[in-house]
């Protein structure tokens, strides 16, 4: 390892790739992003979305053409629960000296916590709980992917509300100025709704959250689903817990989990805290570990 002059984060998901760089000192230099990679989308498109990354932010420090074999990279990535993917990722290392392997939420999780214990529920597109407690013990809740599981994410207030769109169009729920701007999406005609459900994956489900969230104090059914989605998040919390009833945790997630902090029950909202750091941040305080 002695070759090695960087340490690199990579935070990679189904909507982007951040990256960090430091030196061995494990302090960053720089950041940069690129397009998604998450595994699911393919393994090629994944090194293609993160070498670009790390190959711009390596030009914002004057290095135009970096050495892969002096760097040592640190990565959270959406999908590496999945062992068939994650080793197909590792097998196309494109020749970084060292490579750590894991999941966005752990990368999240030691962000969350600057690399200590403690436990976080990731909410953004989807949603999933994770801990590592003291005794090394891992924790895993929700996860599970879309459209079973993601509760209380974007995805998962999107479900709710293209089903809200079906109930208008058949009468079952009276027309609001919610319904009508989820109309202004989907289509107001069941050939339309069709249409677009064919297309609906993940990302286009989450696309409709922020309406609900523009409605949600307005309107009494897109109120019913944040609070919902809201209670969602609690249980993933109590789940975490009934393993470690003091296990601190940090809702994470950016601008969604930040807008679902009202709505979420107060009390548990206030035995949680907000993260330190960030994904990326704990990607490269996985990859720091191996040289401490």
């Amino acid at each position: 390892m002695s070759s090695i002059q960087y340490l690199i984060g990579v935070d990679g998901g189904g909507t982007g790739t951040r990256i960090c760089i430091a030196g061995l000192d494990g302090v960053e230099k720089v950041r940069a992003q690129a397009g998604p990679s998450a595994l699911g989308q393919g393994i090629e498109k994944a090194w293609h979305n993160i070498t670009q990354a790390i190959v711009e932010g390596f030009k914002a420090i004057g290095v135009n053409e970096p050495d892969f074999a002096q760097c040592a990279v640190g990565f959270g990535l959406s999908g590496v629960t999945v062992k068939a993917w994650a080793d197909a990722f590792a097998s196309q290392n494109p020749g970084f000296a060292k490579v750590v392997i894991e999941t966005d939420g752990y990368s999240t999780l030691l962000g969350a916590h600057n690399g200590l214990h403690g436990g976080i529920i990731a909410i953004g597109t989807g949603s999933i709980g994770e801990a590592w407690l003291s005794d090394g013990t891992r924790l895993e809740v929700g996860g599970w992917g879309f459209p079973t599981s993601d509760e209380g994410s974007g995805a998962y207030l999107g479900l709710k509300a293209i089903n809200h769109v079906q109930r208008l169009m058949d009468g079952r729920r009276p027309m609001t100025a919610f319904g009508q701007k989820l109309l202004s999406i989907t289509g107001n005609t069941r050939e339309q709704v069709f249409a677009w459900m064919g297309t609906m994956k993940q990302s286009e489900c989450a696309s409709l959250s922020p309406i609900v969230l523009e409605f949600a104090d307005s309107d009494e059914f897109a109120k019913a689903f944040v609070l919902d989605a809201g209670r969602e998040i609690e249980n993933i919390a109590s789940a975490l817990r009934a393993t470690a009833p003091q296990l601190p945790i940090a809702i994470c997630g950016g601008g969604l989990s930040e807008a679902l902090r009202p709505y979420m029950p107060s009390e548990f909202l206030a035995s949680t805290s907000r993260a330190q750091k960030d994904s990326c941040a704990g990607a490269l305080i996985l990859i720091a570990r191996e040289f401490k």
